[in-house]
């Protein structure tokens, strides 16, 4: 063998190898990226607020209040229900609302900033970009001579 031939083969094994180094870190970055994402989780705060009419703010929907009065008319505000929901993408959270309808909401999409969120509640249906520290805020039925107003957070 001459040392020329001896080169190219020296020279094919290296890019043999190096061949086969690109396509096995391919192979795992391909499977480490869903790995990732159905990883991740998130931390969903989903209130159920009352407003009517008449009456006062409660002191628990004083933080709610400053949300909405720019938005909403109502007299008095009160809490309903609370409830925090950890999911992973493509996990289903949901809450019964007062009035017999369920809010569903479920994280479809890690990507970007916050997560994009499946919403369905009765007429309103929709994916929204939730961010961390804005909310998304939705108008209910008619419950009790007021109005539900359902508010989804997703904490930091």
């Amino acid at each position: 063998m001459s040392s020329s031939e001896a080169a190219r083969r020296g020279l094919s094994a290296s890019r043999a190898v190096r061949r086969v180094l690109r396509t096995a870190a391919l192979i795992g970055v391909l499977l480490a990226v869903p790995a990732l994402a159905a990883a991740q989780e998130f931390d969903f705060q989903v209130s159920v607020l009352h407003a009517t009419p008449g009456g006062s703010v409660g002191k628990d929907a004083a933080r709610f209040d400053r949300l909405l009065r720019p938005r909403v008319r109502y007299e008095g505000l009160r809490v309903v229900e609370q409830k925090g929901a950890r999911l992973a993408a493509n996990a289903i959270g949901q809450v019964k609302l007062p009035d017999g309808q369920r809010f569903r909401f479920r994280p479809i999409d890690p990507a970007g900033p916050g997560a994009l969120v499946a919403i369905d509640m009765g007429r309103t249906k929709g994916d929204f970009r939730l961010r961390a520290g804005k909310p998304l805020i939705f108008g209910g039925s008619s419950w009790r001579g007021g109005d539900l107003v359902v508010v989804l957070e997703l904490r930091e």
